[in-house]
């Protein structure tokens, strides 16, 4: 009788061992993306460090502040999603450095950052977010593998200083 309880009872903690490695190991290859939410609060605007992951159809953005709150937007009901990005010099960063470190640092003024943004449009949760240039590739193919449409409008700036031609261009002719 012993013995049959013994057996048992490993069988039971090796059953429950398996499940709680396989429910790890489903953890381990989840892919967290990390961004910024931008929201709007009257004339301020906020950028938020949020975590961005897919489960199963389900676009899941967690804040990654304590008292955050998490967003849950399903594939299907994606409407759009425009991704944009800019890219600018470094004044500020390189300046800084010059006055620090001196000539060395002017190959700086001549590099340039690179935002990337992604607007999601799900009718009440739509979202803006600027995604972090180290995986924002692999959220896009994501979304594009899970069926969303994504418009890629470009470099932000350049689409601004041509709308501003066209316009005056518009205003000049007859």
């Amino acid at each position: 009788m012993k013995k049959y309880l013994t057996k048992v009872i490993n069988l039971l903690l090796i059953g429950c061992l398996c499940l709680v490695s396989e429910s790890f190991v489903r953890a381990q290859n989840q892919t967290i993306y990390k961004a910024d939410l931008i929201t709007r609060n009257g004339k301020n605007i906020n950028a938020e460090p949020v975590e961005i992951s897919v489960e199963g159809e389900t676009m899941k953005i967690q804040s990654k502040k304590k008292s955050g709150e998490t967003k849950l937007i399903p594939f299907s009901s994606i409407e759009t999603v425009d991704y944009t990005y800019s890219d600018r010099p470094r004044y500020t960063a390189a300046t800084l450095s010059a006055l620090a470190v001196g000539i060395v640092a002017l190959p700086l003024f001549a590099s340039k950052t690179k935002k990337n943004w992604l607007a999601v449009n799900a009718g009440e949760d739509s979202v803006l977010l600027q995604l972090q240039s180290s995986n924002y590739r692999m959220l896009l193919l994501t979304m594009r593998n899970k069926g969303v449409n994504i418009t890629d409008s470009g470099d932000r700036d350049e689409n601004e200083k041509k709308q501003k031609n066209d316009k005056q261009n518009k205003d000049k002719s007859p």
